[in-house]
Parts: structure tokens; sequence; C-alpha cells
């Protein structure tokens, strides 16, 4: 990591990730929208504050929090608000060296639209659907 990344956030007492095949309808903590069975997801085991959570994230997201991370020296992210995040993430970048930076914006605009406005239902609709409602 580089000396001058700096992640102002509390570390986890315990963090396992790994990658899932769902059975289920899940619900993507990023963007909530139905991980619908036969998608792949991640999904994270984590311990803060002596609290255990289970957070499921959808492969888009991933996708995206990869390409961020690829594009931004430090980003730092939190479940939940990984999105919001990663836009200001970019928005910082791009103010701090904007010929350096050309097209990073419209390049996460592009991903982070595709995100939002996939043929997948939010999570709601896709139960709702399930039970024939």
């Amino acid at each position: 990591m580089d000396t001058d990344c700096y992640c102002d956030y509390e570390q986890p007492e315990f963090y396992s990730k790994r990658v899932n095949t769902a059975r289920l309808i899940h619900c993507c903590e990023e963007c909530n929208k139905a991980i619908l069975p036969g998608e792949k997801y991640e999904s994270v085991a984590v311990k803060w504050d002596g609290y255990f959570y289970t957070i499921k994230t959808c492969e888009k997201c991933c996708e995206l929090r990869q390409w961020v991370t690829n594009n931004v020296p430090c980003f730092c992210w939190y479940h939940h608000n990984m999105l919001d995040d990663a836009k200001l993430e970019i928005e910082e970048a791009t103010f701090r060296a904007p010929d350096e930076t050309q097209g990073l914006r419209f390049g996460f605009l592009r991903r982070l639209y595709g995100v939002r406005n996939s043929d997948r239902p939010n999570y709601y609709e896709a139960i709702r659907d399930n039970r024939g409602h």
C-alpha cells in the first residue's frame, strides 16, 4: 500500500470474503438490486464492535469497486456506501489532477449507469414477483 494513503475508518475485528453462486434471491447491499438464483455474488462475514454482519454484493458492484480501485491510488470505501464513496473519490481525483484523469469521470459514470440501470429488479420487486403477487 502506498504510504500516502490513509483510510480513516475503524478496522473490523474479523473479515472474511468469498464468492458464492446464489440459490435464493438476495439483496445487494450497495445498489439494492436483487441477486437472482444462479448469479455470482461476494459474501463478506465481518465483525465490528462486537456485532457480526453478513454483507452481500452483486457482481456489477464488485466490478465497479475493482475498477475504481485500479484507477484511484487510495480508494477508501465502506460497505453499504461504496457507490457514494467511489463517486466522491473519482470527483476528488479529477479535481486534483484534471489533465491526468481525462476520461476517468466518464468511465466511472458509464459503469455506474450500468449498475443502477441493469435489467435486474430491485430486491423488493423480485421478492414480490417470486411470491406470485
